[in-house]
């Protein structure tokens, strides 16, 4: 195998920290925000997030086909990066501020804002992930690569994690935190447009013709159902998880700790991930690391009430499984581009990373809006600094059990029914 450089590697991989910057508070604390924060209840809270990544049914496919189509001396996909980064930043500011409206105005209001900003982060997103295939064309190189991203990624949630509660208990607002962050997203992105000059290669124009069909791929309905189940089940711990350590744990002062043991641990083991990838097959470290966070989320939803140190524990010991959700699927999805290529002549990269990207919005759009309505039902109050036991029993039920047993059909899918082998990749590219 060669090796790409350190610099394009982690130039390359810089860019997932401006993604991970702005995305993670969306995952961890977006709906407590729009719950306890904006007082808007729960299933209304989880509805708007599902209506913006509906949104994404327009976008994501669009902005795909339209990189693919892109002529520029720049190449395809990082004019994109350069001019996407400055209205992402601008919405996120917008998004977290609050909103000097009441009742329905103020739901429309942030789900304008929610609108906003998923068609921004499409528009570095997308073409963002679209590079992969350019810039590494080997099995084991892909894994390096995105190892190289997602370790960016998960640094990206360490800070988020910290920085946005940490401000969030000094000045009583989640806007604080967040508006640092959209300042801070930018410059990554800018170092990932400089490093990656001339690996931006252009595609056969011929491609976005077909860019509807690469849902019918074979191997990439595979990897989108392995991409959505960890997806999905990621953003539900990450939503429920505020109000797990208030309610549950019992220690809304530790939060900040809590989230940076998780990102810390999940940074450290992505060297894991690799390595178990490169000894086996991706879809094998998928099985085996996700396998042992689905048992963990089982322990996490059985702990004793208001035992914080259990719950530090298990945030540790939960590392490799998120390390392997940031860094696996990703890998797989250029082998998918590269089969292919192989069979139809075309590159269509830019449509299978829109239509993965979709799809991880709306898996985990359903995901939340599923858990917001389990609350819901639960009685959760907004706002309520109490809650009562059964919605505190509803807590321990939808950050364990439901997505612990998504993850273990996910892992006997991975296990059974591979999308792209190592083997079969080198047989293509011989």
């Amino acid at each position: 195998m060669s090796h790409l450089s350190l610099r394009v590697r982690q130039g390359y991989g810089l860019g997932a920290l401006s993604i991970s910057l702005v995305n993670t508070p969306i995952l961890l604390f977006l709906m407590k925000f729009l719950v306890d924060e904006a007082g808007i209840q729960p299933v209304v809270a989880g509805a708007l997030v599902f209506l913006g990544k509906i949104w994404d049914a327009v976008t994501d496919p669009m902005v795909g086909a339209l990189t693919d189509r892109t002529k520029s001396s720049m190449g395809p996909r990082r004019p994109w990066l350069l001019g996407g980064i400055w209205p992402l930043a601008l919405v996120v500011y917008c998004l977290w501020q609050p909103l000097p409206l009441e009742g329905t105005l103020k739901v429309a209001g942030y789900g304008l804002l929610l609108l906003a900003y998923n068609t921004a982060l499409t528009c570095v997103m997308v073409p963002y992930g679209a590079l992969t295939p350019a810039i590494a064309r080997e099995y084991d190189q892909r894994t390096a690569l995105n190892a190289a991203r997602m370790g960016w990624s998960i640094i990206g949630g360490i800070i988020a994690a910290i920085v946005v509660p940490l401000l969030r208990q000094r000045t009583g607002t989640y806007g604080t935190g967040m508006s640092v962050l959209a300042v801070l997203c930018i410059f990554p992105v800018l170092v990932t447009f400089v490093t990656t000059k001339g690996l931006d290669r252009p595609v056969d124009t011929h491609a976005a013709k077909a860019a509807g069909s690469v849902l019918a791929v074979p191997a990439f309905q595979k990897v989108a159902a392995l991409f959505v189940a960890a997806w999905g089940s990621l953003s539900i711990v990450a939503a429920i998880l505020p109000f797990y350590i208030q309610h549950y744990v019992g220690r809304p002062d530790l939060e900040d700790l809590l989230f940076g043991a998780i990102q810390i641990s999940g940074l450290f083991s992505v060297p894991l991930v690799v390595a178990v990838a490169r000894r086996t097959q991706k879809h094998t470290a998928y099985a085996l690391l996700m396998g042992s966070w689905a048992a963990l989320l089982l322990v996490l939803a059985m702990a004793p009430r208001g035992v914080w140190q259990i719950t530090l524990v298990m945030m540790v010991l939960a590392g490799p499984g998120m390390a392997a959700a940031h860094v696996l699927p990703w890998s797989m999805l250029p082998d998918v581009v590269d089969a292919d290529t192989a069979a139809n002549g075309t590159d269509r990269a830019g449509a299978f990373y829109g239509a993965m990207t979709f799809l991880e919005k709306v898996g985990t759009a359903l995901a939340l809006q599923s858990a917001m309505l389990a609350l819901q039902l639960g009685g959760y109050q907004a706002k309520a600094p109490t809650q009562s036991d059964m919605a505190i029993d509803t807590l321990a039920l939808v950050i364990g059990p439901l997505p612990g047993a998504v993850l273990a059909a996910a892992c006997l899918l991975a296990w059974l029914r591979p999308p792209v082998t190592r083997a079969e990749l080198e047989a293509m590219q011989a």
